[in-house]
């Protein structure tokens, strides 16, 4: 949702503005920083070297397609409609420009989450989530190691421990579902639940990462409901789970 409020469709915009005033308190999971990292504030590193090494606009344009995709090309149409009279001629004085942008928003993406809501859930003392962008004289550093031992101090075997009962809902109601309705992560989700069930949530490496919809879902339940354009896992997700989601209809709001 807080990058929905960034995006450069304006009625996406809007309605996900209109969505964080009418929901007060507002409160995130501390694990969404974490995907914030992972998605958004990484795609402007690329962004950022992308056009640090480019020698003119256009080749900034295709370099940015070619390795970044869609949506770090929608990223960079929308810095650039954010800034005022942008002209990418000379190319020299508009990369400056385009830098000084892309690192100020680096700076403050990070802030601005937190200042975004009320309250960030972190019972889970997520370690990852604890470890802040840094700017290291000029290159920005947000890795997100493989959880171990030796990197990671945070309560997630206890926090899923404490979830017994809707663990076992959740992968009965997931073993009937068809195999048109099952995602990606839901297949993984499912896996994970049969593991902490079985024994032990299996938290090293990147599961966190790969079942972040279950972890936010989870969370939820502290809270009166969950607004999240994740359609297709919340769905199936939040009745056995035992809480209440409000899908943010981004392709109906889209503009056409």
């Amino acid at each position: 949702m807080f990058i929905h409020m960034r995006d450069f469709d304006p009625s996406i915009r809007t309605a996900a503005e209109n969505a964080f005033d009418q929901n007060h308190p507002s409160s995130i999971s501390a694990f969404s920083l974490v995907e914030l990292k992972g998605n958004y504030i990484q795609d402007l590193i690329l962004l950022h070297r992308k056009v640090s090494d480019a020698d003119c606009f256009e080749r900034a344009c295709a370099r940015i397609r070619n390795s970044g995709g869609r949506r770090s090309y929608l990223m960079f149409a929308m810095l650039i409609s954010w800034m005022k009279d942008f002209s990418p001629h000379p190319w020299n004085m508009a990369r400056r420009g385009l830098l000084t942008y892309i690192e100020s928003q680096l700076a403050i993406t990070w802030q601005d989450i937190i200042q975004s809501v009320d309250r960030v859930f972190n019972d889970m003392s997520c370690t990852r989530a604890k470890e802040v962008p840094e700017d290291d004289d000029g290159t920005w550093k947000v890795s997100i190691p493989h959880c171990r031992q030796n990197n990671t101090d945070c309560n997630i075997v206890a926090f899923m421990k404490s979830f017994d009962s809707e663990l076992r809902s959740l992968l009965a109601a997931l073993n009937t579902l068809s195999s048109t309705v099952m995602t990606r992560e839901l297949y993984k989700i499912k896996d994970i639940v049969k593991q902490t069930i079985a024994g032990e949530y299996p938290w090293e490496g990147q599961t966190c990462r790969q079942v972040g919809d279950l972890l936010i879902g989870l969370q939820s339940k502290s809270g009166n409901k969950l607004i999240s354009s994740n359609a297709k896992e919340h769905q199936q997700l939040h009745v056995p789970l035992g809480y209440s989601f409000e899908e943010f209809p981004i392709v109906k709001i889209r503009s056409k």
